[in-house]
């Protein structure tokens, strides 16, 4: 019993000895580059396994043993440094230059790509800081490889397309997740007739951000990180954090712009008055000499007694002498002019060590390049950190005003504007000779319409005002262990008017007046438990979370008619009408991340999250979302020191993952029924939506592998390969109409099914070049493209392909592939068109110029082969310059305005006639066995859809151009200024592509071109000044 309490007392006075031995000491970490706390630093005693890791504010506490005398620090993409041991020590870290140190926001945290096990990039920053654009969209345009960007119109504010990675659905959507500093918001198209009914602009919601506020851009695209937001992210998911304040004295900034815009390319270029005169005189004195049987001489006679009643010089006018001035009408001078836009903007950003603040106010003014388009938007944006003792306050708020006008486009209702610009005749007239315009009764028009003249008499008005607010507190609770709670409440609400007076072709006679009151609310909450730790070389990141959505859409709609006068209000209309609606769904979600890595070389990562959602029934309702992945930063091991001086850097990873996409429709799975109904006269209430209440969770699984290299300290190089899978694919299949069932908004007998998988590969490539960086002198070169190729896989049961009008859904295909007769040429002996038969049979290569007995084919696809961007950015001493290409080879677009494929029919004589229509390339007679174009003849009134519509979408556009002056500080600073830089920038300044494309290469995204606004050629003069 002695001995053992001698050798307990020993043991205590060891351990006392030991304690008397160690020092307690306390630091801080801080970056060079802006003196902010480094969060996160490992900081290791050398020598032993002893350690910590510093704070939210870069301080740390250690116990140091007696005899050491070293810290070793390090943080990824900073340089490891070795200090000595001294209490209340400051420890500045410089950049790594040869690291992989770029930041990946993902929304749950940031992360520096060399830790990060995921695919995702950044958004250029100088482009984001130096490119004026309007729209947030434009900003990632050619930015990320695997990332397109499209749009229906070229009008302020129009809803814009992004795919990351392909589509990965039919009917359930393929746009990204948007998430704004942390809370996903609501995306896409806000207006309340929706796209393609009265205009094809639309209303994009994020046209109410100002993105002179953006702070930065991160693309998500595996499932690695897309995982945690589980059923919204299958698409990929954008995440944009906005500017912050940050600590010192107040800065004061101003920033305004200046420009004028028009069309980026000759748009769907159309013969002139003469040109087109000429063409149809070939087709009456073909149809004269192969319809009528006329000889030479009397086609020549019977053309010259017909031709001016289709291509007759208009009188435009008289002389001082009261004789007539003849001219053709040029549509597209008249109806398309030169937009023009503004910008100003002030923001105040500083703060201390406890409270950091960013504000901004901004005013922005665009006008379309046809009338009736335009775009007015003031924001307001205020951003607030507050710390007081283990809590951090954040506030952010985001507000706008935005009033938008539109106008009717190419495919919207009965008489699009934009459209006769490219429709109408060189012998109609806009005017009458007095010099006012002529209603379209008097225009000598085919249609009779006047578009100058409907302008003037509709218009499409959308006052959006938007909120979105968010407070998050956080609370830490113990060394690393934080807790946070954050509450967003995201509100919007518009008014649309649409009016067709008295006097417009759709309005007369008594004149049309409907509005939309409606509101969108979204709230969100996120409660968040997190605990970033370092045990040495441990390092650990672990994220609990539970989090609610709840989002509301409501709609009062009114309309008026019959007005005896042009005061268009509703207390004046001779009938009035009303409907409202209101719909919403709500979302609940469990969350959990756990991250692990071994002295930041070996890194593991898993994910998990359950969703529950009200759009499915209670037994489908519930999701479970996953991910798992791992890298391995072999730049980072000891046997590549002898190769730092050629490969600086290297990581490999792996990630594969499961997320979902809810159905679109909020009531899928239940039957609507709805009042005022009526059958055989009675009114009543009705079924107007069949529903499924065994409808599923579309599920995606995505896998990537991805290497991450830096060579030479200055030349990086990614490179991707992923699968993703969507499986249970959502689509509206026909049901029968005997009992009298339809769909209520498209009176369709259809039902959602999951009834089939679609499958993308793909690579991606990124290559970054820090050329020269001097003192006086830095160039700076980026390229990055990609291939997804995208497959149906299967569809329901024992049906393997979906028709729908000019493209066809087949498995083994690309979804947006066209289904038409293939194009054979012209036949010599007729000057008809001539198909491949493509019947099945031997003779299937045999041609036929009879329509009926050749079968349609797949005869290609919208899918491009190769696709991307090539930035530079370059700047000597107070010059800075800017190029961004974009460009994309491979695939085909259709040309969809079919009455114009006549070669000879009503709309030709009677309208424009298409520049494709050459004389010179047409059939001249029999035995023509070099034309290239059939023959035009008058009376060829059948439109046949064929591969000789197609067109190759190959393109190269100069996308952006900047080029800034900064006055030198010592200038400035006299002045009482920090900063002064004047800078010109051009967007869409030049664009090479196929003669054969008629359209801008920016199109629809399943390729089939009408007509809409095209995109713009715009030019910018700006000034920015800092105080």
């Amino acid at each position: 019993m002695v001995k053992r309490l001698s050798m307990v007392l020993a043991g205590l006075f060891l351990c006392l000895g030991v304690a008397l031995a160690q020092s307690e000491i306390s630091g801080t970490v801080v970056s060079s580059e802006n003196g902010e706390p480094v969060v996160g630093a490992s900081i290791l005693v050398v020598g032993t396994q002893m350690g910590t890791v510093s704070d939210i504010d870069g301080n740390f506490h250690l116990s140091v043993p007696e005899g050491k005398s070293q810290l070793r620090v390090q943080y990824v993409g900073l340089k490891t440094v070795v200090v000595p041991v001294k209490n209340g020590m400051k420890v500045v870290m410089k950049p790594d230059a040869g690291s992989l140190d770029e930041v990946i926001v993902t929304g749950y945290g940031n992360f520096k790509k060399s830790s990060f096990t995921g695919a995702a990039a950044n958004v250029d920053p100088g482009k984001l800081a130096d490119v004026p654009v309007a729209s947030v969209q434009d900003k990632l345009s050619g930015s990320v490889p695997g990332v397109t960007v499209t749009s229906s119109s070229g009008a302020p504010g129009a809803v814009s397309n992004i795919r990351i990675r392909g589509m990965g659905s039919i009917n359930a959507g393929n746009d990204p997740l948007y998430v704004i500093d942390g809370t996903p918001m609501v995306s896409g198209d806000i207006n309340a007739f929706g796209q393609g009914q009265f205009n094809d602009t639309g209303t994009d919601i994020l046209s109410t951000l100002n993105s002179n506020d953006i702070e930065s851009i991160t693309v998500i695209k595996d499932a690695a990180a897309a995982s945690l937001y589980g059923s919204r992210a299958a698409n990929g998911v954008v995440v944009i954090t906005t500017k912050s304040g940050k600590k010192g004295k107040t800065h004061v900034d101003f920033r305004s712009d200046w420009g004028f815009s028009n069309m980026a390319i000759n748009y769907r270029p159309m013969l002139d008055g003469d040109a087109r005169r000429a063409v149809l005189s070939r087709g009456l004195e073909n149809y004269a000499i192969y319809k009528e049987g006329k000889s030479k001489a009397d086609a020549a006679a019977f053309v010259k007694d017909q031709i001016d009643d289709y291509a007759a010089k208009p009188v435009v006018g008289y002389d001082a002498n009261n004789k007539p001035i003849y001219g053709w009408t040029n549509w597209k001078d008249l109806l398309f002019k030169t937009g023009h836009h503004q910008n100003y903007q002030i923001s105040l950003s500083g703060g201390s060590d406890n409270t950091q603040f960013y504000t901004s106010l901004s005013y922005m003014k665009q006008t379309g390049i046809t009338a009736n388009q335009g775009l007015e938007r003031f924001t307001g944006n205020a951003n607030l950190t507050h710390k007081f003792g283990r809590f951090t306050l954040v506030y952010s708020g985001l507000f706008s005003k935005m009033n938008q006008q539109m106008a009717n486009e190419g495919t919207s209702y009965t008489s699009s504007i934009a459209h006769y610009a490219f429709f109408d005749s060189p012998s109609a007239i806009a005017y009458l000779p007095d010099g006012t315009l002529a209603p379209g009764t008097q225009t000598g028009s085919y249609v009779q319409l006047n578009p100058l003249y409907e302008y003037k008499h509709s218009s499409d008005k959308n006052d959006v005002r938007r909120a979105f607010n968010s407070l998050k507190l956080d609370w830490n609770i113990w060394d690393a262990l934080h807790l946070s709670e954050k509450f967003t409440y995201d509100y919007t609400s518009s008014v649309e008017n649409v009016l067709w007076d008295r006097f417009s072709n759709d309005g007369a006679p008594g004149g049309t007046l409907q509005r939309v009151v409606s509101g969108i609310t979204q709230l969100n909450g996120q409660t968040q438990l997190s605990y970033v730790k370092s045990f040495g070389l441990h390092n650990l990141d672990a994220l609990l979370g539970y989090e609610t959505e709840k989002y509301t859409y409501k709609y009062n709609y009114l309309q008026g008619t019959n007005y005896p006068g042009s005061l268009y209000e509703f207390s004046n209309a001779g009938t009035t009408s009303s409907s409202s609606n209101a719909t919403g769904y709500t979302m609940v979600s469990w969350l959990g991340r756990l991250n692990y890595n071994y002295d930041n070389r070996y890194y593991a990562g898993v994910s998990f999250r359950r969703d529950g959602s009200s759009r499915l029934a209670k037994a489908n309702r519930w999701g479970n979302f996953w991910s798992v992945s791992g890298a391995w930063r072999f730049g980072a091991e000891k046997f590549m020191e002898s190769a730092k001086s050629v490969l600086s850097d290297g990581k490999l990873r792996v990630s594969y993952g499961v997320n979902g996409t809810l159905p679109s429709s909020l009531y899928a799975y239940l039957n609507l029924y709805h009042f005022g109904e009526y059958y055989n006269g009675q009114s009543g209430m009705g079924i107007v939506g069949i529903g499924n209440p065994d409808l599923k969770w579309e599920k995606n699984r995505a896998f990537n592998v991805g290497l991450d290299l830096t060579f030479f300290d200055r030349i990086s190089l990614t490179f991707d390969y992923y699968t993703r899978t969507t499986s249970d694919l959502i689509y509206d299949l026909p049901v029968s109409a005997v009992p009298g069932y339809y769909d209520g908004e498209t009176y369709n007998t259809t039902t959602p099914m999951n009834i089939g998988s679609l499958r993308n590969t793909g690579y991606e490539f990124t290559l970054q070049s820090n050329n020269v960086n001097t003192k006086d002198f830095t160039w700076t070169t980026m390229l990055n493209f990609g291939h997804n190729h995208n497959k149906i896989t299967k569809l329901n049961g024992s049906q393997d392909e979906v028709i729908s009008g000019r493209l066809i859904h087949k498995v083994g295909h690309t979804y947006y592939s066209y289904y038409a007769l293939e194009y054979a040429g012209v036949d010599p002996t007729t000057g008809k068109e001539a198909y491949y038969l493509n019947d099945g049979t031997a003779n299937a290569r045999k041609t036929t110029t009879d329509p009926a007995a050749a079968k349609k084919v797949i005869v290609g696809d919208h899918e491009a082969t190769l696709e991307g961007g090539l930035t530079n950015n370059i700047k000597w001493k107070f010059i800075d310059f800017g190029l961004n290409f974009t460009f994309s080879f491979g695939g085909k677009a259709y040309d969809a305005a079919r009455w114009q494929h006549s070669n000879g029919g009503n709309f030709l004589y009677g309208g424009a006639v298409p520049a494709y229509y050459d004389i010179n390339k047409m059939w001249t007679g029999p035995g023509d066995t070099k034309a290239s174009l059939p023959a035009f003849q008058y009376g060829n009134n059948a439109t046949i859809e064929s591969s000789r519509w197609l067109m190759p979408t190959d393109y190269l556009r100069l996308k952006s151009l900047t080029l800034g002056l900064t006055a030198p500080n010592n200038w400035v600073s006299r002045l009482g200024l920090n900063k002064a830089r004047v800078y010109f920038a051009a967007s869409n300044l030049f664009t090479l592509k196929s003669k054969n494309l008629y359209v801008d290469p920016e199109m629809p995204v399943d390729g089939l071109c009408v007509f809409q606004t095209p995109a713009l050629r715009t030019f910018t003069f700006g000034i920015e000044l800092g105080f």
